[in-house]
This record gives structure tokens, C-alpha cells and sequence, in this order.
């Protein structure tokens, strides 16, 4: 079994001032967001065990995708295209060729080319486009719907399923560089981490609900002109591009044209840069994405669909009495200090933290580094086994406890770390937990859907994205639309455990 003794060195390497190249942070995000079928069906459309090139002319592009779209939504596809698709397009193998199919074959295409400024203009479709309209199958006062463009329909297609895969970030970068999209907020005449501190400002400010629960004392001073510009700039990405991941792409771009160095994880480069406005995370956040955009380590690549099926595996042994989950410190007990060391031990592998580095005692630090690979690929400790660890004792922890850590939890997991600290005089800055925002308030009466990611799916990712949130608020933050759709359990309490576990009791019960 593989130990963690090249994390820290590929992180390092990871880690340096040279920018990188063009669109390199699109290299490793979308292909973590794909949907559970889609890991093994993905592959057989790159050999050619499914055919993807729909109109026949021995290529594959966004043509084959919007005449699948089309034939999907009853726009009257020419009858030799639709011929082919009824004959190769079910793709999920569910008996029929619908629009999922259609929707799998768009995400492959996004997987592999990104999203650029011409598939969002219906110019790029004329050959193909056609007015059409969809049959209404239920009792209506009319029988059907008005009629309605297929390059419309299908560009609005490409915008959602290049949101949930995170795959419109090449656009962004497309209308920086055109010039339509200015990320230089402070017109210096470079585009750097001073700009990217303003754009993280305003998000707190606009979006992130933090600056307004600030005395005026204590928000950064931001110039009006700046915030114009930062505005601007949303406005024209949100609104134009039809682009949910702002934040995301400008932390990207701005690694891309200057490196990254550890500088940048430090509140205090922030501090220097603009008074006042370290502590609003965005250290912490770019650390934090970097592990997961940058990472040449193989411990700490995450991949949501298949942490999905490992977690629902894992989950069904422990439920079986097949395995039981590890006594982490060996003292016995299954319970909540055994959650705490899984954190702490995430922690040291995001930071690339070596065991005399660590508050974590040798002998948790070998279990984890040299004995728990669960989900068996080999490498012991990688961000999936903690992922599924952190999941499954969180669900394992009896309601009475539940109900104890997750109403003082930053108190107890600090002093936990504190009396680990006190004992091998480790320093415990690092692992202290921060909460960044407030939760939001909605109306109880809206149906929420769980999707705690936005990924546009409901799958276990939801859960431990819900758990994490919990439990290590520092790091995993719910937006207010995430925090809002996440509210599945007792809808108006705010976000708890019982949001988790009412999410992964549906899906183990449709499983």
C-alpha cells in the first residue's frame, strides 16, 4: 500500500511564482463534476464504443450535439440524422434515446473543449436551426407550447451544463483577453492578487452577506471607482457569459497569469495589499482550490462521481457488519475524536504537513499515512478515504452526541486540538475553525431539492458537502442559494447533520 511521502513534494512543485499556461486550470475541474453513469460511459465514447458523431461526417463537434438536442426536444430533425440517433444514442442503455442521452453527449463535448464565446451565438447554428415545438402529453388549455428556436433552446443548454461542470471558465478567459471583461479593477494596467482581493471583497460585500453584519470601523476601504469596476465586471460575466462561477474563474485566471506562491495563503499578504481585509478568507479559499485545480498529488484529487459510489459501498459493508469503521487513536472508542482526527489529518494533507508537523499523535498519523485506504486504490489517507471517513462517522455519531457536537462544535474540536497541542507542543493556528458567514434565512414553504454543491445533480457529494460545511466552516462554505436548496430536514431549522443523513437515507433507499 502506497504512504504519503510525495504529496508534499508535488504540492511544492505545484506551488511556484511562473504563470502557467492558457486555460490550465480547466485541465482538472470539470472532470471531477461528471455524473455517476457517466465514468464509465465517458471512456467508450472516447475509443468509439459509443458513437458520438451524429450527423455522420467523420468529426465531433457542437453540430452532432445540437441535432441530438433538437431530436431530443421534438424540433424535427431530418429524418437520416434521427435514424442514426434512434440507432446509437441511448446512451445510458435505459431503452430509449431521450434527452438524459442528449444531455450526456453535450457534457462530453464540454468535458473535453470547454465553452467558448461562438457556441453562445445562434450564428454558430444556423445550418441546423429551426423553429419547433413540444407536444403537451397532459391535460392542458392548449395542446402545445409556443414555438421556439432550437439555437435558443440549446445555447440555454450549454450555459446550464457548462455550470454544472465547471466548464465555462475558457470563455471567461476568452472575453478577458478580448477586452469586453476587465478584471484590472484598479487600473494599474495588470491583472494580479490586488485585483483579485477587490473582486473577493465585493463578492463578500454582494454577495457572500459578510460586510454588512461589519461595524464601518472594520471593512476595508475600498474606493467607489473600484467598486464600479468590480460590478461591472460581475454584472458583464453573470449577465452576458450567463456564467455562475465569477469567484472561481477570476481565483483561476489570476493564478494562471502569475503563479501562486505560499504568500498567497497567508491573510497577512492580503493585509498588506489593502488594511483590514485578510480575515475575509480569501487565503484560505485559494489554498484550499489550489489543492484541487493545481495538485500534482494523487492523494489529493478529488473526483465527486466516483466518491459517490465509494461512499455508497463503504456505507453498505459497515451496514452489513461485513467492516467496521477504524478506531483511528486505538482507544477503543468509535466516536467523535476519531471524526476530529480525520479533519485534522485533511488539514495536514491540504497543507502537505509532515506527522512531526502534526498535532496528531505518531500513532494517528501512521493509521492514517500507512493503514487506511478505504476505498482500496492503493493509496492510504488520500482525500477520498477522508472524505468517506468524515461522512461515515458523522452518521455513525448517536443522535445525542450529534446533537452536542454540532451545537458547540468549534468549541469542541478546539479544545481538542488544543489538549493534542498542549501534548506534543505542536502549534494549533492552523487547524482552528472560523465561521465566515451567516446563515440565510427563506421561506419554509419552497421545496428544496438538496443540490448543496450546484452541481445540478442530488448524489452524496450533497451530503459531504453539507458535512463539511458543518464541520469545517473555514473551508467549506455553503452559499445562500446552497445553504437555502440544502435545507432538506426540518425545512427552516438552518443547516444541520439531519440535512446529510435525510439526503443519503434517500438515495441508499432508491439505491
Amino acid at each position: 500500500m502506497k504512504k504519503l511521502t510525495a504529496a508534499a513534494a508535488a504540492i511544492a512543485t505545484a506551488l511556484n511564482a511562473a504563470a502557467l499556461s492558457a486555460n490550465a486550470m480547466f485541465e482538472n475541474v470539470p472532470a471531477g463534476r461528471i455524473w455517476d453513469e457517466e465514468i464509465e460511459m465517458f471512456p467508450m465514447m472516447e475509443n468509439g464504443d459509443l458513437v458520438t458523431d451524429i450527423d455522420g461526417n467523420g468529426s465531433f463537434d457542437l453540430t452532432d450535439c445540437a441535432l441530438f438536442f433538437g431530436y431530443a426536444v421534438s424540433s424535427g430533425t431530418d429524418e437520416t440524422v434521427a435514424e442514426n440517433i434512434a440507432s446509437i444514442g441511448d446512451y445510458d442503455n435505459n431503452g430509449e434515446v431521450d434527452r438524459n442521452d442528449a444531455e450526456h453527449l453535450i457534457r462530453f463535448y464540454l468535458l473535453n473543449n470547454g465553452l467558448k464565446i461562438k457556441d453562445l451565438s445562434s450564428e454558430s447554428y444556423t445550418d441546423i436551426d429551426r423553429q419547433y415545438t413540444v407536444e403537451i402529453n397532459v391535460p392542458c388549455h392548449f395542446d402545445s407550447m409556443p414555438e421556439r428556436s432550437l439555437s435558443d433552446d440549446f445555447i440555454d443548454e450549454l450555459s446550464i451544463q457548462s455550470n454544472y461542470l465547471m466548464a465555462s471558465y475558457p470563455t471567461f478567459c476568452e472575453a478577458e483577453l478580448s477586452g469586453d471583461l476587465n478584471c484590472d479593477v484598479n487600473d494599474d494596467g495588470t491583472y494580479d492578487y490586488a485585483d483579485l482581493n477587490y473582486l473577493w471583497l465585493y463578492g463578500y460585500n454582494q454577495h457572500f452577506f459578510m460586510f454588512s453584519s461589519l461595524p464601518d470601523e472594520e471593512k476595508p476601504a475600498v474606493p467607489e471607482e473600484i467598486t464600479e469596476r468590480c460590478k461591472a465586471a460581475y454584472d458583464y460575466v453573470s449577465s452576458e457569459l450567463m456564467i455562475d462561477w465569477f469567484y472561481e474563474y477570476a481565483e483561476m485566471y489570476c493564478i494562471e497569469k502569475n503563479g501562486v506562491t505560499s504568500k498567497q495563503f497567508d491573510e497577512a499578504y492580503y493585509d498588506s495589499l489593502l488594511e483590514g481585509s485578510g480575515k475575509f478568507a480569501l487565503a484560505k479559499c485559494l489554498r484550499f482550490n489550489c489543492n484541487e485545480w493545481l495538485s500534482n498529488s494523487e492523494y489529493t484529487e478529488y473526483n465527486g462521481a466516483l466518491f459517490n459510489r465509494e461512499f455508497t459501498d463503504y456505507w453498505k459493508i459497515l451496514e452489513s457488519g461485513e467492516a467496521q469503521l477504524p478506531d483511528t487513536d486505538d482507544d477503543g472508542v468509535i466516536g467523535i475524536t476519531d471524526l476530529f482526527n480525520t479533519i485534522i489529518y485533511s488539514e495536514d494533507l491540504q497543507s502537505a504537513s509532515s506527522a512531526d508537523a502534526s498535532v496528531l499523535p505518531k500513532n494517528v498519523w501512521k493509521f492514517f499515512s500507512e493503514n487506511c485506504d478505504i476505498n482500496g486504490n492503493g493509496l492510504s489517507g488520500d482525500v477520498h478515504d477522508l472524505k468517506i471517513l468524515d461522512l461515515a462517522y458523522s452518521f455513525n455519531i448517536s443522535d445525542e452526541e450529534t446533537d452536542e457536537l454540532y451545537g458547540s462544535f468549534q468549541e469542541s474540536y478546539s479544545a481538542y486540538v488544543e489538549m493534542l497541542s498542549d501534548i506534543n507542543g505542536i502549534s494549533s493556528v492552523k487547524y482552528h475553525p472560523e465561521k465566515l458567514s451567516p446563515a440565510c434565512t427563506s421561506d419554509v414553504d419552497v421545496e428544496r431539492s438538496g443540490d448543496a454543491n450546484s452541481d445540478g445533480n442530488v448524489d452524496l457529494s450533497d451530503a459531504v458537502k453539507i458535512m463539511q460545511a458543518l464541520a469545517n466552516p473555514d473551508r467549506y462554505q455553503l452559499s445562500c442559494t446552497e445553504r437555502f436548496n440544502s435545507d432538506v430536514n426540518n425545512t427552516g431549522d438552518g443547516i444541520t447533520v439531519g440535512d446529510a443523513q435525510m439526503i443519503q437515507t434517500r438515495l441508499l433507499d432508491q439505491g
